[in-house]
């Protein structure tokens, strides 16, 4: 354990019994190899994170996904675990319940900034930002497929661009529109040319995050920010500090340089497990449990 943060067994019981709801990211968090709620992080099968959402649901908790895929891998995924509301697409869909209409949560642009039935991904191809994209750098970026299908608020591309300069060309669109770098991938097969190192990137309304997409539910919930938790392995996972009253990293995370440097300076209250991933999850749930046991005697 590093020496920033605390491990959640050493955090106050105080701060885990009042969370009365936890926003989870997926990959490389709640889920061990491969993508599998039921692999642990060596992928070996294991029934330990799926025995800990379990117990979270008998205890009727919510845990809410946070993730960057689309609605409908979210709602299957939530299906199959037993869960709700989820927040798809980087925090620019937010589902307050399966099957219920989708909020757009749109960060910097205006409210009238979509035409009648409009998503924002339709918006965002109707300012241009693709074709920016594509004459700016022909060959070096395009669809992330087949992960990019499905969408309605984001576009996911992969390639290898300069993201500062990207963002500079994309300013002068009619909506403020941006692009975010997911880090390196290792796709199977692309129609890139002369790129080596392949980055997965989000296309998105500009001012758009996992973290404001969390304080917007909670207000939306009625919940304050120091009854919810938050659990993932990246940045953009300590960035959800700012919005709950404890920010939880799985051990794997702190492997991550990106993410010790982020940790100088935290957004928030940030603990870490011993567990990687699902372990790691599990870890959470488990002390969360066992803080509102004591606080209920």
């Amino acid at each position: 354990m590093t020496a920033e943060i605390r491990c959640i067994d050493e955090y106050a019981n105080e701060t885990l019994a009042r969370a009365q709801i936890l926003y989870t990211d997926l990959d490389g968090t709640l889920l061990g190899r491969g993508g599998s709620v039921l692999l642990d992080a060596a992928g070996a099968p294991s029934a330990i994170t799926a025995s800990a959402i379990a117990r979270l649901n008998t205890a009727g908790l919510p845990v809410v996904m946070c993730s960057g895929r689309n609605q409908l891998q979210l709602f299957e995924i939530a299906r199959i675990l037993g869960w709700s509301g989820f927040i798809a697409e980087v925090g620019c869909v937010i589902m307050p319940e399966r099957g219920a209409e989708p909020i757009y949560y749109m960060g910097d642009w205006p409210q009238d900034a979509l035409s009648a039935r409009e998503t924002p991904f339709e918006a965002i191809k109707r300012v241009g930002a693709l074709d920016v994209l594509w004459e700016t750098y022909p060959g070096l970026i395009e669809h992330h497929t087949p992960y990019d299908g499905h969408r309605e608020a984001t576009y996911v591309l992969r390639g290898n661009v300069d993201i500062e300069l990207a963002r500079s060309a994309l300013a002068s669109l009619e909506l403020p529109v941006e692009l975010i770098d997911n880090g390196i991938i290792h796709p199977t097969r692309t129609t890139l040319r002369d790129v080596n190192e392949v980055h997965a990137y989000h296309l998105l309304p500009a001012g758009v995050s996992k973290a404001k997409a969390v304080a917007y539910d909670l207000e939306r919930r009625g919940i304050p920010r120091e009854h919810a938790l938050s659990i993932g392995d990246s940045v953009t996972d300590i960035a959800m500090a700012a919005s709950v009253g404890l920010g939880v990293l799985v051990a794997n995370a702190l492997d991550d340089p990106k993410v010790s440097e982020a940790l100088v300076s935290p957004p928030g209250e940030i603990a870490a497990t011993h567990g990687a991933r699902g372990e790691g999850w599990a870890e959470l749930a488990a002390a969360w449990l066992a803080a509102r046991e004591t606080a209920s005697h």
